[in-house]
């Protein structure tokens, strides 16, 4: 009776199985040239930092994998630096990469899912942007930044500077713009002051 019992505990207790070993991590900063792992809030997920250093080329592997499964998939290729957030949920993972000073890049991605278009975060952010700025502005800098993550809603400080038809200087912008995370539709947008006052962030504005 008393080895059932142990197996059954063996056997049943859900935090022994399927996880991940290590401290969660809802936010961490990647380098290409520097292996990392960064487990989901749920323990259920990792992303894994494959650095390359024995090429010209700074183009490291990021894979994200099912803990306790030996299949993986391609996450993105770190090229200098990017910023990783899970959701609360562990259901979808934000990518703020930085491939190039000045222009950041956006991904999102669902665990568990595969194929998709982890760039679709990026096309609306900067389709909305461009209804801000207008025909005349087009944007030099896209430094968009993480906010906070509240269930579905995803938070953004997208800034930056943009030119105009003439040569004057750069014109900087800023707004909060909120994106529902599973669906990706602008929830709403914040004006600087409006992102200030309601969250105290502000933009990032310049590399």
């Amino acid at each position: 009776m008393k080895y059932l019992t142990l197996l059954s505990l063996l056997l049943f207790t859900p935090t022994s199985w399927g996880q991940c070993t290590g401290p969660a991590k809802t936010h961490a900063t990647l380098q290409w040239s520097e292996a990392a792992k960064v487990i989901s809030p749920d323990h259920l997920w990792e992303i894994d930092v494959h650095p390359v250093l024995n090429t010209d080329e700074n183009r490291s592997p990021v894979t994200i994998s099912k803990c306790g499964e030996s299949k993986s998939w391609p996450l993105f290729t770190l090229q200098r630096s990017a910023e990783v957030f899970w959701s609360p949920d562990s259901k979808h993972v934000l990518v703020v990469d930085q491939p190039l000073s000045g222009t950041n890049k956006l991904l999102i991605v669902s665990t568990g899912v595969e194929g998709g278009a982890p760039d679709g975060l990026d096309k609306t952010v900067n389709e909305t942007l461009a209804e801000r700025l207008g025909r005349e502005k087009h944007a030099q800098f896209f430094l968009p930044k993480f906010v906070s993550w509240k269930g579905d809603n995803l938070l953004l400080a997208v800034g930056g500077a943009a030119y105009g038809a003439g040569d004057g200087p750069l014109i900087p912008y800023c707004y909060g713009v909120k994106i529902s995370s599973s669906t990706l539709h602008v929830e709403s947008i914040l004006s600087e002051k409006e992102l200030k006052t309601s969250t105290g962030h502000s933009c990032q504005v310049s590399p």
